[in-house]
């Protein structure tokens, strides 16, 4: 039980969880009725779902929530009181618990395969059912009588009942759907070996979708108590299928008949087709509905974060309680967040400063170095003389108080007027107009640097951290872990379990009175569990080697936008392309990489200046941005065009990358951004 844990956070997947732990970790995703997950998925009505969600939204402990054992939890045991109300029984199983891969090769004909799994898979699905009717008649205290009377039903169901003998109850029925599961398990194994199956040992009894559609009749028409009630199969890991075991569970759905209907959970890559057997696609709206919980979860910012506030409340509660201890909600939250160390603009800049008390900054240091190499090339204005180095570093330093974020500022401003200035301009103007419009903002706090403090201050301390090797607190803290996991409870809650882990490897004592959690404790977390994203991508063979091929390109080139001399106009964090330039290949890997969550996109898109046209608008997941010290505010979009997507997603045109990337480089960094300014060459960002 996760409450005899030492880490309330240790267990990250429901598939863990026993079904008292799901229920009692359940948040409602709502604050407004309309939006609530039991409203939306709706068990009161037919229409089936196809619930679908990246790794770790939540998707299983949703469909398990709803499944009989839990809404047997929440009635406490009150069978008759659970279908007088909820009017459903929820069945769910695993599609990966057939082991579905087994069906394939083998020398066998594919033909033979399917009639084989669609018959399996009834037998699996039925014993599921009448395990739960088994328990709920019992429960009823259902009679002998009736009892038989559905089991005759039941058998009514099959084409050939000549051999079936002394089947009488349901007990007797699962047993006979067992042994005809084993005996098609026995081929499978030997057709490895035989390179056939034998039908004399495998005889089909009912055609698909008699049994699943069958015994829930003959259950509504035997038994008063579960005569208007609904049978909801809740399957869940559809991905786990092949392609045309898909096909067949969407024929099921199809055809679904009173009183069953069926909800499929399957995560957003394994959503693969919506074909059925007869050829017709199912049509959305009119023959299921489909429920992407990563939409509908960050689509409401303030929603998820409420809702993953309560998730890790309810885990310390519980892992209180576990100790004996009793506390309020409220009280718990705040203890444990106030345990977090803050930190701010002046800890980590007092830090660079202490760490560099005896050296010059590594800011000032390269400074010296790209103006002697412009005066070299000429590339300086009237600077002849490399003399004149030392009091551009004075002028530089001047009333900054030793503070390196200001003077990040101020080279900020000098590179920019620098690259902006005529040849016949002096560049010991810029330095002066430099010191005047500084002081403007230090006297009155308004002027230039105001407006570059407010648009550039977390690249610039990403900038310092990254120079003097500093941990950017930029993604610390429980909001901002919230932040990050980006609608993704489970992202949320391993990085509170690292975050737990590491504390007390440092002796921190996280979870105790007077414990704390240091800012390098919440670091290590953060970066672990990007790690952890990173490396944990169901994505094999060609498409996962272009999807990482890929990813590192993007940041590469996102890297180099925020870490230069002359950064571009607003905090980069997304990036825009226009669809229809960009080849299949570009586009396949684009959305592979959405499939899997590495990018997100934005379904309001981004609309031209000129046109008006919707270009479609993506964002590095929040998670990864740690690992490349990349920004997580969503302000900033670098328009990627042809040549340059090209280069970055299209395995065919990713050799003039380094190009592209290189020429990019210089574009932005002194002095070398004087040679390329009066180019003939594409703009490769609008701000």
């Amino acid at each position: 039980m996760i409450n005899e844990l030492e880490n309330p956070f240790s267990v990250t997947k429901a598939t863990e969880f026993t079904d008292d732990e799901i229920y009692e970790y359940w948040v409602n995703f709502n604050t407004k009725e309309e939006i609530s997950i039991e409203s939306i998925l709706n068990p009161n009505e037919f229409l089936p779902k196809y619930v679908i969600g990246g790794k770790g939204c939540g998707k299983t402990h949703i469909l398990r929530y709803f499944s009989y054992p839990l809404q047997k939890i929440r009635y406490r045991e009150n069978v008759g009181k659970l279908l007088r109300e909820d009017k459903y029984v929820g069945l769910y199983s695993v599609f990966h618990g057939l082991n579905s891969s087994r069906f394939d090769g083998k020398g066998i004909d594919k033909a033979e395969w399917e009639s084989i799994f669609e018959y399996y898979f009834e037998l699996y699905i039925s014993d599921v059912l009448l395990q739960t009717i088994k328990e709920i008649f019992s429960l009823l205290n259902v009679t002998i009588a009736v009892e038989n009377h559905l089991v005759q039903g039941i058998l009514s169901i099959f084409r050939n009942t000549a051999e079936i003998k002394n089947v009488s109850s349901i007990n007797d029925v699962t047993e006979l759907l067992k042994e005809l599961r084993k005996k098609i398990d026995e081929q499978i194994l030997n057709a490895a070996f035989t390179r056939k199956l034998t039908y004399d040992d495998v005889k089909v009894l009912f055609s698909p979708g008699d049994l699943i559609f069958g015994i829930p009749a003959s259950i509504s028409a035997c038994v008063e108590e579960l005569n208007n009630v609904k049978f909801i199969y809740i399957l869940d890991e559809y991905e786990k299928l092949f392609d045309w075991q898909k096909v067949f569970i969407n024929t099921l759905v199809w055809d679904k008949k009173t009183p069953v209907t069926f909800w499929i959970g399957a995560r957003r890559y394994g959503y693969t087709t919506r074909a059925t057997k007869s050829g017709e696609n199912m049509k959305q709206g009119s023959e299921f509905q489909e429920v992407n919980l990563d939409e509908l979860i960050r689509s409401n910012e303030d929603i998820y974060k409420r809702f993953a506030e309560k998730l890790f409340q309810n885990r310390l509660i519980k892992y209180y309680e576990s100790k004996g201890l009793r506390v309020e909600p409220e009280e718990i939250s705040k203890k444990f967040k106030d345990r977090f160390e803050k930190s701010d603009e002046a800890k980590i800049i007092g830090e660079i400063a202490q760490k560099n008390r005896k050296k010059e900054y590594k800011h000032l240091k390269e400074l010296r170095t790209k103006l002697s190499k412009a005066i070299k090339n000429r590339l300086a204005l009237d600077l002849t003389d490399e003399t004149t180095i030392d009091e551009i570093i004075n002028a530089v330093i001047l009333n900054t108080n030793d503070n390196p974020l200001d003077q990040k500022y101020k080279i900020f401003y000098l590179y920019k007027a620098w690259y902006k200035a005529d040849k016949k301009d002096a560049f010991r103007g810029i330095v002066d107009l430099m010191n005047i419009e500084y002081s403007n903002y230090i006297e009155n706090n308004k002027g230039s640097f105001k407006e570059i403090k407010e648009k550039r201050k977390k690249d610039f301390i990403a900038q310092l951290c990254k120079e003097n090797n500093i941990k950017n607190a930029e993604y610390l803290g429980i909001d901002k872990f919230i932040e990050l996991s980006q609608g993704n409870a489970r992202t949320f809650i391993l990085t509170l379990k690292k975050t737990i882990e590491f504390a007390k490897i440092r002796g921190e004592k996280p979870l105790e009175e007077g414990g704390s959690i240091t800012l390098d404790s919440q670091y290590l977390a953060v970066y672990d569990t990007g790690r952890w994203f990173y490396e944990d991508a169901e994505v094999v063979g060609e498409s996962g080697k272009q999807m990482y091929d890929s990813l590192k390109n993007l940041t590469d080139y996102f890297m180099i936008n925020r870490f230069c001399d002359k950064p571009t106009e607003t905090t980069i964090s997304c990036f825009y392309i226009k669809a229809e330039d960009l080849s299949l290949n570009a586009l396949e890997v684009i959305e592979i990489m959405k499939m899997h969550s590495v990018l997100i996109e934005d379904d309001d898109g981004r609309l031209e200046k000129n046109t008006g046209r919707k270009e479609r608008l993506f964002q590095i997941n929040k998670i990864l941005a740690p690992l490349w010290n990349l920004p997580i505010v969503e302000r900033g979009t670098l328009y990627l065009n042809k040549e340059i997507a090209e280069a970055i997603f299209d395995r065919e045109s990713q050799s003039n990358f380094e190009k592209i990337f290189e020429k990019r480089k210089c574009e932005l960094n002194a002095p070398d951004f004087i040679k390329n300014k009066n180019l003939d060459t594409p703009t490769l960002f609008n701000s």
